[in-house]
């Protein structure tokens, strides 16, 4: 099994806060009490339960965009479940019989975390209405059944503390499961975060054109920095570069997008610091973000400079090094929390 990453988060938070962006909250930037979740998410109420028999209420843009979000959220689950199964397979061996690897230093069920199988039938209902998604559709329904036993079977393990009561019999169970699903879910999954990606990526550059020929020069170049942050981390990943090898990361294709985003945060400084313009798009505050763009830039030296020190991060400690992809992801993932809480409706 492959050792899975979180970038691929990132890229989903952004699409579903730019898949409903509005004029732009309150501007005072400070984060709601949902600010943790993607604001742009439909409620609830948007997606059935079942099947009813009534005309559906909502037009076709609408479905549109609850049917993505959904299909966004589904995506994010399959992200952490794909790192609870790389994390398994850590302290557990990659073969039919399950038997724990020996010195490894870590507890069964080391970082597996379990995930609710709702919006697995969400997104199963939602497969089968307009507008059609084609094999993206398809890849829901396929992947339905092994996600599923896939992640009641790492809800299990993140609870489990009698795994080894009867010889591991519970143990041997979960086990089953995973082994059983994982390559099928994993294959899938990644063709499935493929083409959410390419399509987040197509609307993504079509708000921002929009958001710029409307002249919403603020939420344009916010908008901007984060796609540029995103695509930076998208380079490194397709380097197969992570913070273990973070010295073989090529910055000759890194430069130039930290440079261009360092001209897109000045303009993003220049329209904050316009009256007009923050009265235009609805802004009370010359700062929304805080400065947290000047932190990803921050974050994006630091990596840098780590990647040419022939040295990698220290990561025997908790949290993201200073230096590390890792601090760029969690940098740019807070970028994209205050995002929502200031200009998604």
């Amino acid at each position: 099994m492959k050792k899975y990453t979180r970038l691929t988060a990132i890229l989903l938070a952004l699409v579903l806060a730019l898949s409903s962006c509005g004029g732009g909250g309150d501007g005072s930037g400070k984060p709601s009490d949902s600010s943790s979740e993607p604001l742009a998410e439909p409620p609830a109420s948007s997606v059935p339960d079942q099947p009813q028999e009534e005309e559906n209420p909502y037009t076709l843009e609408e479905m549109d965009m609850i049917k993505f979000n959904y299909y966004v959220e589904l995506n994010n689950d399959l992200v952490d479940i794909l790192d609870s199964v790389g994390y398994y397979f850590e302290v557990v061996g990659y073969e039919e019989e399950f038997s724990l690897l020996p010195d490894t230093g870590l507890t069964y069920g080391y970082r597996v975390y379990g995930k609710n199988t709702d919006i697995i039938e969400d997104c199963l209902y939602l497969a089968d209405m307009e507008p059609s998604y084609g094999e993206m559709d398809q890849l829901v329904k396929d992947l339905a059944e092994p996600l599923a036993a896939v992640m009641e079977a790492c809800s299990s393990i993140s609870g489990s503390y009698d795994y080894a009561d009867n010889q591991y019999q519970k143990a041997k169970e979960y086990h089953a499961a995973i082994y059983a699903n994982a390559e099928t879910v994993e294959s899938l999954g990644y063709a499935f975060m493929d083409a959410v990606a390419a399509m987040g990526a197509e609307r993504r550059t079509e708000e921002e054109e929009q958001m710029k020929a409307d002249g919403r020069l603020i939420i344009y170049n916010a908008s901007r920095a984060i796609s540029i942050g995103k695509e930076i981390l998208d380079v490194i990943y397709d380097q197969g570069v992570g913070d273990e090898n973070i010295n073989d990361m090529d910055l000759s294709q890194v430069r130039p997008l930290y440079d261009e985003l360092v001209q897109v945060v000045a303009d993003f400084d220049a329209a904050t610091a316009d009256n007009d313009q923050l009265i235009q798009e609805s802004l009370s505050n010359s700062r929304p973000f805080d400065g947290l763009l000047d932190s990803l830039i921050q974050a994006l030296d630091w990596m840098m400079k780590q990647a040419e020190s022939g040295k990698v991060p220290d990561l025997s400690h908790s949290g993201a090094p200073l230096g590390s992809i890792a601090h760029v992801s969690e940098t740019l993932s807070k970028c994209i929390e205050r995002y929502n809480s200031v200009f998604v409706d």
